[in-house]
């Protein structure tokens, strides 16, 4: 078993250990994405052949409408399951690599049996949460662009229609500015719930007491999330984007001239999942370093884990302890 060295981490020696865990683990993360990863592969493919031939036959029947639906209903619940249980053992995954502890697929996924529905709601609650806010941030951005509307408008009529152009670009400026603003706003009232599923899995917690966790946890930190996520993500499309685009653009040539042949709509599915099953743990694995930096920061987890390490070292080694 590795020692695992546990210490306050810089940003950029966040990244550093996130790609380091990745690159030591590959095999394991990718073996534990891949399973979500296949379950889009038939999905993607019909769809892309569905729309290929709803395309060519021109409005579809409301029949062919209501049995795409079902489908597509169905795929998503499944999918999301599969997607709990997969965030739940990645989850478990990185913990134990990173503590210095022997891990894999196999065992990782058994862990998480009977959690399952704890990770769904922890995922619907942060959803829920997370839409509620997105709504009211539209909102309040809407009354911001009216009120600048306005003061456009009395601006421009005060000074006798002169100069409208002028006064349309500081008001389509405004609007941008203050699409942002909400926006990042929003991200990172979303980020207090980034470490819901470490801490439910790892501290056993319920539902609410994990999102509860979660916020006390990233308080002050969320900033250093904001950064590390968006770059995590970034890298994760790219992945996607490397694998998919040369299948994409021979299928932007091939709709030119009729139906897409159906090898190469399994080959642009199977690629997409080959992207995602490689690049996706990576949020994950900084999701769960994010977790014990910040209790090791704010708890000494550090030193709580070397003590439990002293107190278990006797039966570990064999030596019965004495007293």
């Amino acid at each position: 078993m590795e020692t695992p060295e546990l210490r306050p981490l810089t940003l950029g020696e966040l990244l550093d250990r996130t790609f380091t865990l990745y690159r030591n683990h590959f095999w394991l993360f990718v073996g534990i994405m891949a399973i979500p990863a296949a379950i889009s592969i038939p999905f993607s493919a019909w769809f892309l052949s569905t729309q290929g031939l709803a395309g060519l036959s021109g409005k579809p029947s409301p029949a062919f409408a209501a049995g795409a639906g079902v489908v597509f209903v169905t795929f998503m619940l499944l999918a999301w399951l599969v997607y709990a249980m997969a965030l739940g053992a990645a989850t478990f995954a990185v913990s134990e690599t990173y503590l210095g502890q022997n891990a894999t697929v196999r065992n990782s996924y058994g862990k998480v049996r009977g959690k399952m529905w704890r990770i769904v709601g922890v995922v619907v609650v942060v959803f829920l949460r997370s839409l509620g806010m997105l709504v009211l941030v539209a909102i309040g951005m809407g009354v911001v662009v009216g009120i600048l509307a306005m003061v456009t408008a009395v601006v421009a009529r005060s000074s006798g229609g002169q100069p409208r152009t002028i006064v349309a670009v500081i008001l389509g400026i405004a609007i941008i500015l203050a699409y942002l603003a909400g926006i990042g706003l929003w991200i990172l009232w979303c980020l207090r719930y980034a470490v819901s599923i470490p801490a439910l899995l790892l501290e056993n917690l319920g539902v609410r007491a994990a999102v509860r966790r979660s916020v006390k946890l990233t308080v002050g930190r969320r900033w250093q999330l904001l950064v590390a996520v968006v770059l995590c993500t970034i890298i994760a499309y790219a992945g996607v984007i490397i694998f998919q685009g040369p299948f994409f653009l021979t299928m932007m040539f091939s709709a030119r001239s009729g139906p897409l042949p159906e090898w190469l709509t399994l080959v642009f599915a199977i690629s997409g999942s080959v992207g995602g099953a490689i690049t996706g743990p990576l949020l994950m694995i900084l999701l769960v370093l994010c977790y014990y930096d910040t209790r090791i920061r704010k708890e000494a987890f550090d030193l709580q884990f070397m003590m439990s390490s002293l107190d278990s070292a006797p039966s570990s080694s064999g030596i019965a302890p004495t007293g």
